[in-house]
């Protein structure tokens, strides 16, 4: 199933969720907040679960797609608020009066100079993962975030479930004794993309921003960009999926960005798509391998329920943990321990409220941040989210100069690879000028 339809259908089961909300006395009261990018992710997950959470005011929208742009204005109104103030241009759409928080849910290339502009204007933001398309912008907007002093939340869900805490409590006890080696996975079909004509409604010029103007590429039956097939505006599945999976690993074992990072893969079907079809990087965490592994083409491994998740190696077991759920299998050949359910299905009996009430946690979080001007009590904080993003981005960089990299944290240089040295920072496209500097 592609990740599209069964993320909308745990969308679609947010009305049914039962956790009380805070009642507000009135629309005075909440949050003014606005969302830029009204795609499938900012309408059916970000808009549906800010209005959910009953904390925020939907106040503006902004789209280079007036279609999409509308729908979402229309659900808004739906859910009994008056009609936000729509904007093509999100420079505008910053200087609203009143306007407290923007979230941010554009393609990963636009994130660093939506968000740095966000920072000027002292918004405190909802960001979405990964926070940014190369190293040097992620730094830059560290350092626009810690001028700003606001509240900033990054787009981590599965943070907000206890499978996590329940997991590294597992491995801390030391059950399945001392974690030798990890490895994360996801083999999930994904669509092949066709070239169309760009509809009188979507401003693609402005899409492309400081990227490079590409081909207007959309799913078969769609009529708006697929642009995480396209590398120029994303670095493909591990950096847009498997970054959950990879921030998870990094904050049950307590790290931080790698030391060495290696990769190999390449595409035998999806030519269709920028971005390699099938990938495995070696990810070196002081002396801890962590491996990453994706298939697209529609492999199924042996262990089918294991398809997507993480296997934690450690001398005295195997630990599977995937999202709601986890498998322990003992090393002396003891009976297997299972606790919920490891297998991927949002779709399942309770699991789609599960899934969005994962949704709902942040909002509530970042509202009580906002309110209380403070990122202390935000799980997904932007220096953690960070670091995971460099991991990710140097594992595609490992991938593109076919090198293992040597990688000096200190000031996140390249030691060994000029090639992949030049990388850390992308050349804007005029008149666009990058934030780093």
């Amino acid at each position: 199933m592609i990740r599209r339809d069964f993320i909308k259908s745990s969308a679609m089961a947010a009305g049914t969720l039962v956790t009380p909300f805070p009642l507000l006395e009135g629309e005075e009261d909440k949050i003014k907040l606005a969302i830029l990018g009204t795609g499938w992710w900012g309408t059916d997950m970000i808009l549906e679960h800010a209005l959910i959470s009953n904390q925020y005011e939907i106040v503006a929208l902004c789209d280079v797609n007036e279609v999409a742009l509308e729908n979402a204005a229309e659900k808004v109104v739906a859910a009994g608020q008056k009609k936000p103030k729509l904007f093509s241009s999100y420079q505008e759409m910053y200087e609203l009066s009143g306007l407290t928080a923007v979230a941010i849910a554009t393609p990963t290339h636009w994130h660093a100079l939506h968000f740095i502009d966000a920072c000027k204007k002292g918004l405190d933001v909802f960001l979405e993962k990964p926070i940014s398309y190369d190293i040097r912008e992620g730094q830059a907007m560290l350092s626009a975030h810690q001028k700003a002093k606001n509240v900033v939340l990054v787009d981590f869900p599965r943070m907000m479930v206890d499978t996590r805490h329940k997991v590294k409590a597992i491995i801390e006890s030391g059950e399945i004794g001392k974690v030798r080696q990890i490895q994360a996975n996801i083999n999930s079909q994904e669509s092949t993309l066709v070239e169309k004509e760009i509809p009188s409604t979507f401003d693609f010029e402005v899409f492309c921003g400081p990227a490079p103007r590409k081909k207007f590429l959309c799913n078969p039956n769609g009529d708006k960009p697929n642009w995480r097939g396209q590398h120029d505006f994303s670095r493909g599945i591990m950096t847009d999926w498997g970054i959950h999976y990879i921030h998870d690993i990094r904050n049950i074992m307590g790290l931080g960005v790698p030391t060495s990072v290696s990769a190999i893969g390449g595409t035998v079907k999806n030519f269709s798509s920028d971005n390699p079809d099938h990938l495995d990087v070696r990810f070196d965490f002081d002396g801890l391998p962590v491996y990453w592994s994706h298939k697209s083409w529609g492999y199924t491994s042996p262990m089918p329920d294991n398809n997507i998740g993480i296997y934690y190696y450690g001398e005295k077991g195997t630990l599977f943990a995937g999202d709601l759920g986890w498998e322990i299998y003992p090393g002396d050949g003891g009976n297997k321990q299972s606790v919920g359910s490891i297998v991927f299905n949002p779709e399942a009996p309770g699991n789609e409220e599960i899934y969005s009430k994962m949704m709902v946690d942040m909002f509530l979080e970042l509202a009580n941040g906002i309110r209380k001007k403070s990122n202390q009590g935000i799980t997904n904080r932007l220096e953690n989210a960070k670091n995971t993003t460099e991991t990710v981005i140097f594992g595609d960089m490992a991938f593109r100069v076919k090198s293992n990299l040597i990688i000096n944290r200190s000031d996140m240089i390249i030691e060994n690879n000029s090639k992949a040295q030049a990388l850390l920072k992308r050349d804007y496209r005029s008149p666009y000028q990058h934030p780093f500097v």
